[in-house]
């Protein structure tokens, strides 16, 4: 789908459909012609379209632009964006069904929001609202497919907005795509295939791969202990995003590790890669287990944040750590009981096979350590009991510095990804301590295992610290006004949105 900007004034624009947002309170109309406005005044004062919220009517009309679909936003003083990104979603729902492989909007005024801003929620709504996922299907040759969408307005702001917003959209499109493909097809190796190809695409971004001997040498026992069981081979995958320097040579990945980095803050950002989850020797029930290919968002949102930094140009330097492997039963699969050694030299007792993301994660949170980071934020599906505590909408957010979180949230507000603040509560620890190694890989008490984990994951940072569990919001089976059934793609713009604002 491409995104237009129209620089042109209205009565240029020749386009099959026109998205026009109106308001509940009565007031000044848009600007949008001597026709449609009679047409407008004739809707309001017959109660045909009022403009409440979710309201949609669509007007036939004479001219270059045959159909008007008016899109009600609502009374104006409670209009935020998140309930412009539902109406705009709407919208592009509505054009879905039409015979149409264009469209235009024209851009509302929102209260107490910048143009720009307003502009970019429009542009990343209209790519998530219109992404459909179809490589497994065979495409209806008389399906109508939107490939253009135009936004009216010729102002700079406008034009930054609707960038801006594309590269968000797009980003968190990959990583849809890269959560909805099947197991078979998005194995580890897949992973760092589609990292390479990033890399490729994009100059700033240096991808480097660890294979079995590099994790073993590396002494990753954790991640090992959860590759035993698959014939898939595991895969550490590193990407690297510096700012554009132009007097000091890159250096080779292995040896910007701790230094070569420039004199912006160092963010590393971890995600949980479990191409498929089956539960190991532990095994899951089958039922629903073909969703467990998204065990792998965690790794997926890794990629689509540090893409969208590269293309945003942001001045951090972003290390990515992807611990890729999947987690089968076999004969060489590790069992309950079994005492894995992490690369930090700490030992860990697997009680159940099925918490094997804080198993992986460890590992990759030790090697963080090589860069000296300023912050590490992870993003893992780890646990279902923050399905149980928060639901399919809101992210859980730990940290061991508790001021990062307001800053956070500001950020999910604003991103329209909202995330929730979690304690580490250090009286859970006696949960995960073990008597037969340092810790166990879950607790015997059945609640608050969203903070066991979390406590788990501290065991391995020594720097300051975010852990995002989205196993709530990565996937949904409920669809929203912009997130269709499957992968959602969430996380990417909560962290560039936060990102863009980090300060030491």
């Amino acid at each position: 789908m491409n995104l237009i900007h129209f620089t042109k004034p209205l009565s240029a624009l020749r386009t099959p459909v026109l998205a026009v947002f109106m308001y509940e309170d009565k007031g000044r109309a848009p600007k949008v012609g001597r026709v449609l406005e009679g047409s407008l005044r004739n809707l309001r004062a017959s109660k045909d379209f009022t403009g409440k919220f979710g309201e949609k009517k669509l007007l036939f009309l004479s001219g270059p632009i045959p159909r008007a679909l008016l899109v009600g936003l609502g009374k104006k003083a409670d209009v935020n964006l998140e309930k412009f990104r539902a109406a705009v979603a709407g919208a592009v729902n509505e054009m879905k069904k039409m015979p149409v492989s264009e469209a235009a909007f024209l851009l509302p005024t929102l209260p107490k929001v910048a143009e720009r801003e307003t502009a970019r929620a429009w542009s990343e709504t209209v790519l998530l609202a219109g992404y459909q996922f179809k490589h497994y299907k065979k495409r209806d040759p008389e399906e109508s497919v939107l490939e253009n969408i135009l936004l009216v307005g010729g102002s700079a702001a406008i034009k930054a907005g609707v960038r801006e917003g594309g590269i968000l959209g797009r980003a968190a499109c990959m990583v849809r795509d890269l959560g909805n493909h099947p197991g078979n097809v998005a194995t580890p190796g897949h992973l760092a295939a589609h990292a390479k190809r990033l890399a490729h695409d994009y100059p700033a971004i240096k991808v480097h791969v660890l294979d079995r001997k590099e994790i073993e040498k590396e002494k990753m026992g954790a991640l090992l202990a959860v590759a035993k069981g698959s014939d898939e081979e595991p895969r550490f995958i590193i990407m690297d995003y510096l700012p554009r320097r132009s007097s000091t040579p890159r250096l080779r990945l292995e040896e910007q590790a701790g230094r070569a980095r420039t004199s912006a803050p160092t963010i590393v950002l971890v995600g949980k890669g479990i191409t498929f989850d089956s539960g190991g020797i532990s095994i899951k029930p089958s039922d629903k287990m073909e969703e467990m290919k998204f065990d792998m968002a965690g790794a997926a949102t890794v990629m689509g944040v540090i893409t969208a930094a590269a293309e945003l140009r942001l001045p951090l330097n972003l290390v990515g750590l992807i611990p890729a492997t999947e987690n089968l039963p076999s004969g060489k699969a590790s069992k309950p009981g079994d005492i894995v050694t992490s690369r930090s030299g700490k030992t860990i007792e697997i009680v159940n096979t099925d918490a094997e993301g804080r198993l992986v994660l460890a590992d990759a949170l030790d090697y963080a350590k090589k860069y000296q980071p300023d912050l590490v934020i992870d993003f893992a599906t780890l646990t279902g009991a923050i399905v149980v505590a928060l639901g399919d909408d809101l992210i859980g957010a730990f940290s061991n510095r508790e001021s990062l979180l307001p800053k956070l949230q500001a950020a999910g507000k604003l991103s329209g990804e909202p995330i929730w603040p979690m304690p580490l509560y250090q009286e859970y620890e006696q949960f995960i301590k073990s008597n037969f190694a340092d810790l166990k890989n879950i607790g015997l008490s059945k609640f608050g295992d969203a903070v066991n984990a979390a406590l788990f994951l501290q065991n391995f940072v020594d720097y300051p610290w975010i852990h995002l569990d989205i196993a709530g919001v990565a996937w949904t089976t409920r669809e929203k006004p912009y997130r269709p059934l499957g992968a959602t793609g969430t996380g990417v713009r909560l962290a560039i949105e936060f990102l863009k604002n980090y300060k030491k």
